[in-house]
C-alpha cells in the first residue's frame, strides 16, 4: 500500500443471512451447504475508493444504506465478506456510545483499557490523562463506573479518548448528535483541529456538517457507492434524491411560461434564475425574494436589528394551506435559524 494514502477499499462486501425462524439456523449448520436455510442481504457490495493522508472525508446516505457497515469494516469490528481493504496508521473510532467501555469500571480504568487496546503504553496515556478528563468534563463523575452515566456522559468520556490519544485516522459515526449545543461545538472545534494533521472519516446527517468540515463526500445508497465527490455537489445530490426519488435525476428543471412569467422591477424582489435548483414536486416554485433591513434593499442583515425576509411563490396548482419556510446559514455554511410559517 502506498504510503500516501491512509485507506484503499477494493470491491469491499458484506453480505449478511438472514433467517426466518432459529431452527433454520440449526438445519444450515446440518446441511452446511449442501441445502441453503437463508436469504442473502449484502449490506455493503462493490465498494471501491481510496482516502489520501491529510483528507477530511464525509459519509452520508439514508439510514440503513451500509454507511455504519462500512465504517465498522475499516475500523476491523466486521471482517468483509468479500473484497480488500488496506489501512495505513493507527485509527481511533467513535461509532456507538461506550463502545469498548466495561460499564462496571470506573472512567478512569476504562481511560486506560481503551488506551490500552489501541496500543497506547500506560506511560504515554498518563501524561494524556489530564487532557482526556479536562475536556470529557465530567466532574467527579470520572471515578464512578460508568453503568451511572447518561448517554451524554458516555459520548463525552468516548469522545475525549478516541481524539486525545493522537491518532492517523479519526472514525465518527453520528456519534455527537447525542451531546448538547456547546458540547457538539466543542467536538466541532477539536475535529477542525485534527483535520489540519490527521485523517478524518465523518458520518452525519447533518450535511451542513459535512459541506463545512470535509474536502470530500462520498454518498453510500442501498450498499453501493452512489456518488463521491466535492461535499457540496455531493450533498446537493443526496438532498434532491432524498426529495424526489432516482426520478429527479432524469426529470427537467422546471420553467415558467410566457403566460406565468413574473416580473419584479418593484418592491425590492430578485428573481430567481433558471440556474438556481429547487426541489419538491414543483407544484408551486419560488420566483423571487427580498431582504429588507432597516428600511432598505441592500441585503445587508445588522447584530441586533429586525429584518424582513420576502418570498414570491407561483402556485402552478390549487395548493391548500401552503408551508413557507427559510433557513439562515452563515459565512461558513452552517445553520443558524430555521423558521416555517402557514401563511
Amino acid at each position: 500500500m502506498s504510503h500516501d494514502f491512509a485507506i484503499r477499499a477494493n470491491n469491499l462486501g458484506k453480505c449478511y443471512q438472514i433467517y426466518e425462524q432459529p431452527l433454520d439456523r440449526l438445519k444450515q449448520s446440518l446441511w452446511r451447504s449442501r441445502r441453503r436455510f437463508y436469504r442473502e442481504f449484502w449490506a455493503l457490495r462493490d465498494c471501491s475508493f481510496e482516502i489520501r493522508k491529510g483528507e477530511t472525508v464525509g459519509v452520508i446516505g439514508s439510514n440503513g444504506s451500509g454507511k455504519s457497515t462500512l465504517l465498522q469494516i475499516i475500523c476491523g469490528t466486521l471482517n468483509p465478506t468479500e473484497g480488500e481493504l488496506g489501512v495505513s496508521g493507527q485509527i481511533a473510532a467513535l461509532l456507538e456510545l461506550g463502545a469498548g467501555f466495561n460499564p462496571e469500571f470506573t472512567g478512569r480504568e476504562n481511560v486506560y483499557m481503551s488506551a490500552a487496546i489501541m496500543g497506547i503504553s500506560r506511560s504515554e496515556i498518563e501524561s494524556r490523562y489530564d487532557k482526556i478528563a479536562a475536556f470529557a468534563d465530567i466532574g467527579n463523575f470520572i471515578e464512578q463506573p460508568v453503568k451511572m452515566y447518561s448517554s451524554g456522559m458516555y459520548l463525552r468520556l468516548a469522545f475525549a479518548v478516541a481524539v486525545n490519544v493522537l491518532p492517523d485516522i479519526l472514525v465518527v459515526d453520528e456519534a455527537l448528535s447525542v451531546g448538547d449545543a456547546r458540547f457538539q461545538q466543542k467536538c466541532m472545534a477539536k475535529i477542525r483541529t485534527f483535520c489540519q494533521t490527521g485523517t478524518v472519516i465523518f458520518v452525519s446527517h447533518d450535511t451542513a456538517a459535512v459541506t463545512e468540515l470535509c474536502s470530500r463526500a462520498i454518498w453510500i445508497e442501498s450498499g453501493r457507492i452512489r456518488m463521491d465527490g466535492l461535499p457540496k455537489y455531493v450533498v446537493e445530490k443526496y438532498l434532491q434524491f432524498m426529495y424526489e426519488g432516482d426520478s429527479s435525476f432524469e426529470a427537467p428543471i422546471l420553467k415558467s411560461d410566457g403566460d406565468s412569467q413574473r416580473h419584479f422591477d418593484t418592491g425590492g424582489f430578485t428573481p430567481v434564475g433558471d440556474d438556481i435548483r429547487q426541489f419538491g414536486d414543483r407544484r408551486v416554485t419560488i420566483e423571487a425574494v427580498r431582504l429588507i433591513s432597516q428600511g432598505s434593499f441592500s441585503s445587508v442583515v445588522y447584530a441586533g436589528q429586525a429584518c424582513e425576509i420576502g418570498v414570491a411563490l407561483h402556485a402552478h396548482n390549487d395548493i391548500a394551506n401552503p408551508i413557507v419556510g427559510f433557513i439562515v446559514k452563515d459565512r461558513l455554511g452552517r445553520e443558524i435559524s430555521l423558521r416555517g410559517n402557514i401563511p
